[in-house]
């Protein structure tokens, strides 16, 4: 996510890694937050903030750059900033981008990528099965606390939507991007998949895009 809308699959994966956002308390809770995303989808990445200079952004890369990881995320210190400003909800914005990414490591992990990407001219299909994964997250927590504010992880989604449709980086629109998240959220909420069949719900869904 940046500020043209857009979330690039790949940086460098060579920025240098900042442990903390130098908030010890908010650092505490998301360190929760993030163990709970991992234990969902069976993954342990490595987890860092960045200076996203250039501007806010988040990634995932299969290069695991933690000892025993399963690749790495990276969170923008903009993107935080910017995120943690927002009305409603700002700790579950910054949950639901830390899903996406944590939903590319599982594809990356389960080459889940390679099976949706594959033939595609854009990223699209990638992109909205990692949303479709955070939207399940949600969907997850929903049934675990009622009053879990899930329609932030829609709202985020949504907003980080673009229309250039013919670029390699196309994520997905607005519309598409939060109807994925929509899409996940049933998938763990209503139906309450196990995580292999919501994986196996996410590729119908997004093969059929």
């Amino acid at each position: 996510m940046n500020t043209a809308a857009r979330e690039r699959l790949y940086e460098t994966g060579n920025e240098p890694m900042i442990s903390n956002s130098g908030d010890r308390d908010f650092d505490l809770a998301l360190a929760h937050t993030l163990a709970r995303i991992s234990d969902e989808f069976s993954v342990l990445p490595g987890f860092a903030y960045y200076d996203d200079y250039d501007g806010a952004n988040a990634y995932a890369t299969p290069t695991a750059r933690l000892h025993n990881s399963d690749g790495t995320v990276l969170f923008g210190q903009r993107l935080l900033k910017r995120l943690l400003a927002t009305r409603e909800s700002p700790e579950v914005a910054v949950a639901a981008v830390c899903a996406h990414e944590f939903g590319h490591i599982l594809q990356y992990k389960r080459r889940l990528d390679r099976r949706v990407g594959e033939g595609q001219a854009t990223v699209k299909r990638i992109e909205l099965q990692a949303d479709f994964f955070a939207g399940f997250f949600a969907g997850v927590r929903k049934r675990e606390r009622e009053d879990f504010p899930a329609a932030v992880f829609a709202v985020t989604q949504f907003n980080a939507g673009d229309d250039m449709i013919n670029d390699a980086q196309h994520h997905g629109t607005k519309e598409e991007r939060g109807a994925a998240i929509s899409r996940g959220f049933e998938a763990g909420y209503r139906q309450q998949l196990s995580l292999s069949d919501a994986i196996e719900a996410s590729v119908a869904y997004v093969t059929r895009i």
